[in-house]
């Protein structure tokens, strides 16, 4: 025990005498500001944090501006194109000509299912929060995202609760196996996400309005 009655064995770590490193002296100096613009550990991960969150504004920002949200009677849904030429013959990634490295950037980023999750909350929190989906406007929300490698689209569901921090039930995964059965193409469902779905990209439009009229028709029973 040291003077003031604690045990001083972890003060003495990582140092061979009595002036050694202190516990906690790297967390302390990452919490007050360290340096953290390294290119491994932390500093890259933060940086990564950073630009993905970057991406995400920036693509709902583009996608709201450019009015590409589309909506019919059961939900709303949007392309999120990294070529040229996508499903709807819409333009490229963020609708505007981007360099070779951004644009598979973009793909990389919402070819998985966190970043379109995370985009549909941000883009879902920006309409409750100015009123713009609430009433008759709150519907279900689908995005679809192009991943060129694999000539697929990443196509995942959310439903839409009106008032934040209410838990709604995500039934897109039965929606989507009946719209898939109904059509003849190329589908992979993710297999702990049933509303996750990767759809051929010649089969993404027509499974997008399958999924429109499954709904319909399961609505009118």
């Amino acid at each position: 025990l040291n003077s003031n009655g604690s045990s001083s064995t972890f003060a003495n770590i990582g140092g061979g005498d009595l002036g050694g490193s202190i516990e906690g002296a790297d967390l302390s100096t990452i919490v007050n500001g360290g340096d953290v613009t390294g290119n491994t550990g932390l500093g890259a991960g933060v940086r990564l944090a950073i630009t993905v969150q970057k991406t995400i504004i920036a693509a709902a920002v583009g996608l709201v501006e450019r009015k590409d949200i589309r909506r019919n009677s059961h939900f709303r849904f949007a392309y999120l194109h990294s070529t040229s030429q996508g499903a709807n013959g819409g333009s490229k990634f963020l609708g505007r000509e981007v360099k070779n490295d951004n644009a598979q950037h973009a793909q990389n980023i919402f070819a998985k299912p966190l970043a379109l999750t995370k985009l549909a909350h941000f883009l879902m929190d920006m309409h409750r929060s100015n009123n713009k989906w609430t009433g008759t406007k709150a519907l279900p929300l689908v995005l679809l995202a192009e991943n060129p490698q694999t000539r697929t689209y990443l196509v995942v569901g959310f439903e839409y609760p009106e008032i934040k921090g209410t838990f709604k039930k995500n039934r897109f995964g039965e929606k989507f196996e009946l719209a898939a059965k109904t059509i003849q193409g190329d589908f992979k469902f993710d297999s702990f996400d049933s509303h996750v779905v990767e759809v051929n990209s010649d089969d993404v439009q027509r499974f997008i309005e399958q999924l429109h009229y499954t709904i319909d028709s399961t609505t009118l029973r």
